[in-house]
């Protein structure tokens, strides 16, 4: 019985020693490196011409996104590079149905995506078409 006292008084002691090492009475305010870093913002587009929010929503349902970026190269060309070629609407609509690998031979060809609502492909061939006639 007296040996098991002794234990519990030198658990006791450790305790209070690591408790009060823990408050050093330091007041300086100490600076903390945060666990997970910072993440920054994304960078703005270069162009100044952003994706409606109806249109990314498309873009983001129909995979478009994994491909094509708005002025940079990805995958597939940019949809400024797009715009630029000054396809019509109705030969993006044709394009994005049933792609032409030999008009962009620099890149690898894209897929068909006959599943796309025609609505969809409308809606993302009007705005395609019209990034080139706001610059």
């Amino acid at each position: 019985m007296r040996n098991t006292s002794y234990i519990y008084h030198a658990f006791f002691v450790l305790f209070l020693t690591f408790s009060l090492a823990n408050c050093s009475g330091n007041d300086q305010e100490t600076t903390r490196t945060p666990e997970f870093p910072v993440l920054k913002k994304p960078a703005k587009e270069t162009t100044g011409t952003l994706i409606p929010t109806d249109i990314k929503k498309l873009l983001a349902t129909n995979t478009c996104l994994g491909c094509h970026k708005l002025d940079k190269k990805l995958i597939g060309p940019s949809y400024l590079d797009v715009s630029e070629r000054g396809y019509t609407e109705e030969e993006l609509i044709a394009l994005i149905k049933n792609p032409k690998p030999e008009n962009w031979p620099d890149y690898p060809p894209m897929a068909p995506m006959p599943w796309v609502a025609d609505e969809d492909v409308e809606a993302i061939a009007s705005w395609i078409a019209s990034i080139n006639q706001a610059k």
